[in-house]
């Protein structure tokens, strides 16, 4: 098990994996206020990478690091003309379920709030980090895409769940998916919510939660079997996007105005279900 930082027992439940389930890799975000994440654990990107918008990725403390309270804190940031933000990648990528098993990441998340931002939390099937000179478009398309969190400036009460590949046609970008709001409807910036979502092999499909509530759940039937591309090796990553092109609707132009801008995450935690 893989675990920087636990929290002490009486952190909220949200962060733990139910009994029937076995923690495999977490991350509370415990530290000195400025500190970067957990070098073992994350990997932060920097630049323009694939997938990114207008913004320009950074490891500098102003978009990255622990506030100090137990929480990672992403900023977008707009600087000299410059929108900035951060970008997180898990280090580890080997996680899959085993045939007839399941995984499942639980993520305690403060959204942040602004037009133009796009809060994610996906899965990337590994050879998308490894493909050398190939096209990270045709890459892409072999490795899939699961977004367990994306939630939108234009949409600022709602979350989506979708995956993406070459087969689903749906909605933007080759995907597929659905949204839901919190029960009272307020904006998901303004309080903690967690985001979940059960990855099973054997039956295979995708489960999506906010806050211990199902909303979606797809299978090879919804995307065919040929768009199915969920049974590889992936890893996560963590960011906010500014501006993006994609995505299942559009976040809305950027408003310097509006930033700084912060997403807070209390914890993320990837479980394996144990054997009955």
């Amino acid at each position: 098990m893989e675990t920087v930082n636990q929290k002490h027992a009486t952190a909220p439940a949200a962060a733990t994996a139910p009994p029937s389930w076995k923690v495999l890799w977490q991350d509370t975000f415990e530290g000195p206020a400025g500190s970067p994440p957990h070098p073992a654990l994350w990997q932060v990107v920097t630049g323009q990478p694939f997938g990114a918008g207008i913004e320009f990725h950074t490891d500098d403390p102003a978009n990255v690091g622990l506030d100090g309270a137990g929480h990672l804190r992403i900023t977008a940031t707009h600087e000299d003309g410059e929108y900035r933000a951060a970008w997180l990648e898990t280090r580890r990528e080997d996680f899959v379920p085993r045939p007839g098993g399941a995984l499942r990441l639980d993520a305690r998340v403060k959204t942040a709030a602004g037009p133009g931002l796009d809060c994610a939390l996906w899965a990337w099937g590994t050879q998308l980090r490894h493909r050398g000179d190939e096209d990270p478009v045709q890459a892409w398309y072999r490795a899939g895409e699961i977004d367990v969190l994306e939630a939108l400036g234009s949409e600022p009460d709602s979350v989506w769940g979708a995956v993406h590949s070459p087969e689903c046609h749906q909605i933007p970008s080759l995907g597929m998916g659905a949204r839901t709001t919190a029960e009272d409807g307020s904006p998901l910036s303004a309080d903690f919510h967690t985001y979940s979502a059960v990855w099973r092999r054997g039956p295979d499909s995708i489960t999506w939660y906010l806050d211990g509530r199902e909303y979606l759940k797809l299978t090879p039937q919804d995307t065919t079997p040929k768009g199915w591309l969920f049974d590889q090796p992936v890893y996560f990553c963590l960011a906010i996007i500014i501006g993006s092109p994609g995505g299942p609707v559009l976040p809305g132009d950027p408003d310097p105005a509006t930033l700084p801008s912060s997403l807070l995450v209390d914890s993320i935690t990837v479980s394996e279900e144990l054997p009955a």
